[in-house]
């Protein structure tokens, strides 16, 4: 096999892979008459970004070169073609390609089918594979592509890229570098292009990639949205932390969650300028069936303000080691069972990627993220996916009963039955503590658990 038709660029974040990768293409197009180069990466969105960098260059060649530009492809007088496709290996499968470049392919679903078509399209002309990636997890085919001795390997990390060698400057080297310090992981991921993951982590990266939708985009406020179900998470911050918001879409009926929205404030924005951001969004999309906000400290204040300004459908939630634990083991359950669908964002992926947790003396889940670093975005996503799991189960009236703290009166033989008689029925209101006794101890009688968070999801009723 020529190793020459199968190349592999693993690249830092700064190494400048675009511009190298876009010249590569645009030669290939101009000196090789009706050949045909496909550009696919995680999303489509991420396709035409590297299709618009090479028409940057296509529109500066001589006039008579170039027949037509347009967001998903550029047409030569010379018969070349490059398009911009989506990840799918159907997609791949149908035309004889020459040329196939595949960006970030170390976050990329289904990696392994869309390498089979490939194969199969670049077979008939003799064409070339290139893929090109930050290292990721090692749990997929770019990392066997990187050591597999077909492919000519270029390794390439921020070293190459420092001035006068590359684009890159001592300071901003220097600002990332102080950025990343805390996260030794990502630094080597990003900027030594090693692949490196912390086993503490607790969303890996396979989990993460996993769940990102070639097809899914973020949708801007400008749009109109109908008959969906959406539910928006609040992460404030003003000084040290960001505000963010984010909306999650809940399909009913295949009961499958989208990320459609997020958006992180600088810092220093008021808090006035979010609320506003939150209330002109719910009326442009007038299907926001709650608002999950962080009412811990200033959160609690501001969610308030939320409902003085007229927000309705809002749910305060107060952060503590119990309730961090039930959100985001709610998100990671919901990526494992591949209910949440997530753009491809690089940054909220990292985000997500740094969050660590600990077990404390008392067998309780403990969250950080290394210094220097931030979970806003992660936090947000959580929230809005906790919205979800209270819309996608069943809410009907809910079976309560109150019973004595006392830790003997139940246990493993206790009588179910017997709480019929003193059961209370129970209807979850935005707002409602979820009936809570201040004498004791509340029980869901569906699924016979203690209501120790709010609101309170019954899975069973």
């Amino acid at each position: 096999m020529d190793p020459n038709r199968f190349l592999c660029l693993r690249w830092s974040r700064q190494s400048g892979k675009t511009l190298v990768v876009s010249v590569l293409i645009l030669w290939t197009a101009l000196t090789k008459p009706a050949s045909h180069i496909a550009v696919v990466a995680p999303s489509l969105r991420q396709s035409k970004y590297v299709l618009k960098r090479v028409a940057l260059f296509a529109e500066k060649l001589p006039r008579g070169r170039v027949r037509q530009i347009q967001k998903t492809r550029i047409d030569f007088t010379n018969g070349s073609t490059i398009e911009a496709f989506p990840n799918n290996p159907s997609t791949i499968r149908g035309p004889s390609l020459n040329l196939v470049y595949c960006d970030e392919m170390g976050f990329i679903r289904d990696d392994e089918e869309l390498y089979d078509s490939v194969l199969f399209t670049i077979s008939t002309t003799g064409g070339r594979f290139v893929a090109s990636s930050t290292p990721g997890s090692k749990e997929n085919l770019f990392y066997k592509i990187c050591n597999d001795t077909t492919f000519s390997r270029h390794h390439v990390t921020w070293k190459d890229a420092l001035e006068p060698n590359g684009h890159l400057k001592e300071d901003v080297l220097e600002a990332i570098r102080k950025q990343l310090e805390g996260d030794p992981w990502r630094w080597q991921r990003e900027m030594m292009a090693e692949f490196a993951e912390d086993e503490e982590s607790f969303f890996p990266l396979k989990l993460l990639t996993g769940a990102v939708d070639q097809n899914l985009s973020y949708c801007t406020l400008a749009e109109r949205l109908e008959g969906r179900s959406l539910n928006v998470g609040v992460d404030f911050g003003k000084h040290h932390d960001h505000s963010v918001v984010a909306v999650a879409d809940l399909d009913m009926t295949t009961k499958i969650a989208s990320l459609i929205h997020l958006h992180q404030f600088p810092l220093e924005t008021d808090y006035g300028t979010v609320i506003g951001y939150i209330k002109g969004l719910t009326e442009r999309w007038n299907r926001v069936a709650r608002i999950m906000t962080d009412a811990t400290g200033v959160g609690d204040v501001v969610t308030s303000d939320m409902k003085k300004a007229g927000l309705e459908n809002i749910w305060p939630i107060t952060f503590n080691v119990q309730t961090k634990t039930d959100i985001l083991e709610n998100l990671h359950r919901m990526l494992a069972k591949n209910q949440l669908k997530l753009v491809y964002d690089d940054e909220l992926i990292s985000e997500m990627n740094c969050e660590k947790f600990e077990l404390n003396k008392a067998g309780q889940l403990i969250f950080s993220h290394p210094p220097s670093t931030h979970d806003d975005r992660l936090w947000a996503v959580a929230l809005a996916c906790h919205g979800v799991r209270f819309a996608a189960s069943r809410t009907g009236n809910h079976f309560f009963a109150t019973t004595s703290r006392n830790p003997n009166y139940i246990g493993p033989n206790f009588n179910w039955r017997s709480l019929r008689q003193g059961a209370s029925t129970y209807t979850p209101r935005p707002g409602d503590p979820a009936g809570i006794s201040i004498h004791g101890q509340l029980w869901c009688w569906a699924c016979r658990r203690p209501v120790t968070i709010r609101p309170h999801v019954c899975e069973k009723n």
